[in-house]
């Protein structure tokens, strides 16, 4: 009969040892790359990571959208320190982080209905992006602009412009429509003398406000729509934020509103 020579024990013990070293070493270098992976992130729709830089992204591009409560406020001349100020930036945060929840729905949305940009169409959203906020001769922050997180973020954007098109496309306006228009506008049509005109003298121009004037309402009324319906899909916490969190406590520190959970109301 063969004889069959076994490892000693501590042979035995020494590899379940470096066995059991090896996984939790694993488990640990997975452990930080998901808590590192998760730094730069705000929050999450489903399973979509919207990143801090998003959402300072859109909080600059509201001031310069027709459609944002914050359209034409420039927040960044005001004194920081000043309560009204503090306020005011808090509630563009808001808005821009709803905005961009919204624009997460609306991608789903355009997927849905075969909506899709090429590469070609993203590159140009890019240039286009680019040229409107980047100041002549300034490489870096150009470099920045085209980084993948940015592109994403403009990719968003142009996705969300398109499905809006989309939206509105075959709407069109009839004549009580126009007249009601009027009836509530009718002092922003006047003549060069200030005298306000009839429906008719106000004509085309008229008819093109109101049509315009129901697109932006259709658009509206769809935006809040989508945010009702996704915001049970947010999660405002993060692995990162969980981990610092349960640092802090452990050793005693305060912890910093940065590190709690992003809290978002339902649309008011």
């Amino acid at each position: 009969m063969a004889t069959v020579h076994r490892a000693p024990s501590h042979a035995r013990t020494v590899i379940v040892v470096v066995i059991l070293f090896a996984l939790v070493a694993a488990g640990v270098v997975t452990g930080v790359r998901t808590i590192t992976a998760s730094r730069d992130v705000a929050f999450y729709v489903g399973k979509e990571a919207v990143l801090n830089e998003h959402v300072s992204a859109m909080m600059a591009d509201l001031p310069f959208d027709p459609t944002s409560t914050y359209y034409k406020s420039r927040l960044e001349l005001a004194d920081p320190s000043d309560p009204k100020t503090q306020y005011l930036a808090a509630g563009l945060r808001q808005e821009a982080i709803e905005r961009i929840i919204v624009m997460h729905a609306q991608a789903t949305k355009a997927e849905s209905l075969g909506i899709a940009l090429d590469s070609t169409a993203v590159d140009s959203a890019v240039d286009t992006y680019v040229s409107e906020h980047v100041a002549s001769g300034d490489t870096r922050e150009e470099a920045r602009l085209r980084s993948a997180p940015m592109r994403s973020y403009i990719e968003l954007c142009a996705n969300a412009r398109a499905y809006e098109q989309f939206l509105t496309s075959k709407t069109t306006i009839s004549p009580d429509e126009v007249r009601q228009y009027y009836a509530t506008w009718s002092w922003n049509y006047t003549d060069s003398h200030g005298r306000v005109l009839t429906l008719e003298e106000a004509g085309q121009r008229l008819v093109d406000d109101a049509l315009a004037n129901k697109k932006f309402q259709m658009v509206l009324s769809d935006r809040a729509q989508l945010l009702e319906q996704t915001l049970p899909a947010v999660n405002g916490d993060t692995t990162y934020k969980k981990f610092m969190r349960g640092w802090d406590s452990l050793f005693g520190i305060a912890i910093p509103d940065s590190l709690q959970p992003l809290e978002i109301g339902s649309p008011s």
